[in-house]
């Protein structure tokens, strides 16, 4: 996808990263490489600063508080691979090409594990405090967005049935994430994602296929 459709697409959904700064970006990538270090104990604002070599405030500065910068730093393990894999199969022709190609991302998605295991890290701690809970709650819309936007074939009282899809996917996504995690030797991803790509292109053409056979049946009626 060309720089200026990327744009134009990701206009229609809020991106939570897409203004950070360089200095933002490289705190993010220091709590990252913490997070992966030493749990997530480790990511005190001065510890951070620290290992990004920046001012000692500097997470405060740029995000007004723990649980925002803790939030963005959840968001940035799955932030590019989410954002590419909807705007690429957004250009496809609506139906099975499209659920497909967004099924193979979300696989994309599900094999990188180290990310995984570094967001069920956080998860603990975003339910037990209130503001991060609800922080990592909206980037679940967001991400919930990408999806439905994704799978939108421009027909009209769709958006409440896209939010339910989207719902399952990204509860798909975290749950075969977790398995994999648990059991890497015997959660085949490849298989799973194509069973699922399945199912959800069957579920998805049925109500089309049911507008398809009403329609036949008013223009035979129609022509009798």
């Amino acid at each position: 996808m060309d720089a200026e459709s990327t744009a134009q697409a990701e206009g229609r959904i809020h991106d939570p990263v897409a203004a950070l700064s360089p200095t933002a970006r490289r705190l993010v990538a220091a709590a990252r490489r913490l997070l992966a270090r030493e749990g997530f104990e480790a990511l005190t604002v001065e510890a951070v600063a620290a290992e990004a070599g920046a001012y000692r405030d500097a997470v405060r500065y740029h995000f007004g508080s723990k649980a925002a910068f803790i939030a963005t730093v959840v968001d940035s393990l799955a932030h590019d691979q989410s954002l590419d894999g909807a705007l690429r199969t957004r250009d496809l022709p609506a139906g099975g090409e499209r659920v497909r190609a967004l099924a193979e991302a979300d696989l994309r998605l599900a094999e990188d594990l180290g990310s995984f295991r570094d967001f069920f890290t956080i998860l603990p701690h975003a339910l037990r405090d209130d503001e991060l809970r609800e922080r990592v709650a909206r980037l679940y819309d967001w991400y919930r967005a990408l999806y439905a936007d994704a799978l939108d074939a421009g027909a009209p009282g769709q958006a409440a049935e896209l939010a339910a899809y989207a719902h399952l996917m990204a509860a798909m996504t975290d749950g075969l994430a977790v398995q994999k995690l648990l059991d890497p030797e015997r959660v085949d991803l490849t298989a799973l994602y194509g069973l699922w790509a399945r199912m959800l292109e069957g579920s998805l053409d049925r109500p089309a296929a049911a507008g398809r056979g009403r329609r036949a049946a008013a223009e035979a009626e129609g022509g009798t």
